[in-house]
């Protein structure tokens, strides 16, 4: 719509020019409200096609398979952590036990009766334990052993004040005090 058809309807010019403007304003509002709204569709068709283009690229997966393999994984793994941590205790139990060598004493344990238990305490160790001290004894540091040497050669030496000049004999033989 312009003036001339505007005053050709027996407008005043004044008020034609009025609502020329308000209804340029309007036109004004509505061609901007279309060009946002353009620019939303584009913007909604780029998302569309990035996101068919991703589902594309999942075309063929087996999504339960795939849980399926993670939850196997996990197994897997929970199972190695629990034999880990009992290998791990048994070795610390064993040399609590003073082992002479964990590796042999732990080869003679049978493991598949050994548990952990929920405190972290071994069960069924401490039975086996105790069979392994009484049979295999030298495997276990003993307690309250001499660490010395006695070799009872059957000979009679003599007094104690004859081994203790023999002694010092010798001591003195050999350039000791």
């Amino acid at each position: 719509m312009e003036l001339k058809d505007l005053t050709a309807l027996g407008i005043p010019e004044e008020q034609a020019n009025k609502v020329l403007e308000k209804h340029t304003a309007e036109l004004t509002a509505q061609q901007q409200k279309n060009t946002d709204l353009a620019a939303e569709l584009d913007a909604a068709k780029t998302n569309i096609t990035e996101l068919t283009d991703k589902v594309k690229s999942f075309d063929g997966v087996d999504v339960e398979g795939l849980k399926k393999s993670a939850a196997d994984w996990e197994q897997k793994y929970n199972a190695d952590i629990a034999a880990l941590k009992l290998d791990k205790a048994l070795e610390l139990s064993l040399i609590g036990a003073k082992a002479r060598d964990v590796g042999i004493v732990k080869g003679q344990i049978d493991t598949s009766t050994v548990k952990l238990g929920d405190d972290g305490k071994l069960v069924g160790l401490s039975e086996q334990l105790d069979k392994l001290k009484a049979d295999k004894a030298f495997l276990f540091e003993q307690e309250n052993a001499d660490t010395g040497a006695r070799v009872d050669t059957g000979l009679d030496h003599g007094s104690a004040a004859e081994t203790d000049i023999q002694t010092a004999t010798l001591r003195a033989a050999m350039g000791l005090k």
